[in-house]
């Protein structure tokens, strides 16, 4: 026993292990002591049983670490919600065992690839298995540094391929959705405002739905994302005159309407504060189904796709990518080069390659007279008449056939 009754009624707490620092106090009573010496021998534990902790160990672990805490609410649902089949099939089996027998976690993958969901009653989509093989792989991180394990063995499993998306947003679905915008249905109108200011920003729709009106400053023509995707950081954006008019109408509408959000767009919530109404960050996703219903859009759109399009755009157009990374958000030219869908046969870029076409053909030309016998000098005498540049009779030369 590591308690001890005293003499003067108290009772003493000595607890030794090795590696561990001796834990060595005195409590008013043995309740308080057997809690305390509860305590100590939970934290610890020898090292050699961190290996036999279980994955649903590990994950109650991960979840209420800072590793997990930090992150986007957003994130913290989705992995919370995409564990939960994983824990079920995978949870009682060790680390350890998981590390060693690596056909447990590709079993499981080919079974889940195969369930019908209970919700839509088709097969799980690839990215819903990802998405849970992905939290998985966020557990055994935090137990890797946490030296449970010495290395995240799930990045080196394969996952289900992703299907890219390849959708583009046509001229004839943005012009509907302007005409909805003018429309009087206000709810209509402001999932198509919402779809809009997407194209012009480019942004993710997760940061336009949670974007503050603190954060708008229509004066200065930009606005700030708070706690983006890339580590975290702010984002301070331009905004186009187009953006800014929206901005404006969805503000106006708000006004108008009576309603009290802290977000530029919202949803209004099923819960009240004090008899009044709350609004929440805005669920873009009911407005695209509601957009889809009235025909403005195709059953393929995709908030994203605004995304995808306002990138594909830009670089047919040569927008330079340090200035689409900057205002999309993106790190990396990689990561833009993922969202470009962007054509050659594009009227801009159409006009580039026919613009270095005419460079060939100037080539082919200099060539020719290299072949004829003329001088360098005669050569740059026709280069710059071709660019409209004085010379003298003298210097353009008449060649010999």
């Amino acid at each position: 026993m590591s308690i001890v009754a005293l003499p003067n009624g108290k009772f003493r707490v000595q607890v030794r292990r090795k590696g561990f620092p001796k834990f060595d106090k005195v409590f008013p009573n043995r309740s308080a002591a057997e809690g305390a010496e509860a305590k100590v021998k939970g934290e610890h534990k020898p090292v050699d049983q961190a290996a036999n902790l279980t994955l649903s160990d590990v994950w109650e672990r991960y979840s209420q670490s800072q590793s997990f805490l930090q992150k986007a609410e957003k994130t913290q649902n989705t992995e919370a919600s995409r564990i939960k089949p994983v824990l079920a099939e995978l949870g009682e089996y060790s680390l350890l065992n998981l590390q060693n027998s690596t056909s447990l976690v590709y079993d499981y993958i080919d079974k889940r690839s195969t369930t019908i969901s209970s919700r839509t009653k088709k097969k799980l989509s690839s990215t819903s298995v990802r998405l849970e093989v992905a939290a998985l792989s966020a557990a055994v991180a935090f137990a890797k540094q946490r030296k449970i394990v010495q290395a995240n063995f799930i990045r080196q499993i394969d996952r289900p391929a992703q299907a890219k998306r390849k959708r583009r947003v046509p001229g004839i679905e943005v012009a509907g959705l302007r005409s909805v915008t003018r429309g009087d249905d206000p709810r209509l109108s402001e999932a198509a405002r919402f779809a809009l200011i997407l194209r012009f920003l480019g942004c993710r729709p997760g940061e336009l739905a949670g974007l503050k009106r603190a954060d708008l400053n229509l004066h200065r023509s930009e606005l700030t994302f708070r706690n983006t995707k890339y580590k975290a950081e702010d984002r301070l954006i331009h905004l186009v005159r187009d953006a800014v008019s929206l901005f404006n109408s969805q503000i106006r509408y708000y006004k108008t309407a009576g309603i009290e959000s802290e977000f530029v767009f919202s949803t209004l919530s099923r819960a009240e504060s004090e008899g009044k109404k709350v609004y929440v960050r805005y669920n873009y996703t009911s407005g695209v189904n509601a957009l889809r219903k009235l025909g403005v859009i195709e059953k393929s759109y995709h908030s994203q796709a605004m995304r995808r399009e306002f990138i594909s755009r830009a670089i047919e157009t040569g927008l330079e990518y340090s200035t689409i990374r900057k205002q999309t958000g993106h790190h990396s030219t990689q990561a833009i080069e993922i969202y470009d869908e962007g054509l050659s046969t594009a009227d801009e870029i159409r006009q580039v390659l026919d613009k270095h076409a005419s460079v060939i053909t100037d080539d082919e030309l200099y060539g020719t007279m290299q072949r004829l016998g003329a001088s360098r000098e005669q050569i740059e005498a026709v280069k710059k008449a071709a660019k409209g540049e004085r010379t003298s009779a003298v210097t353009v030369p008449l060649l010999d056939a």
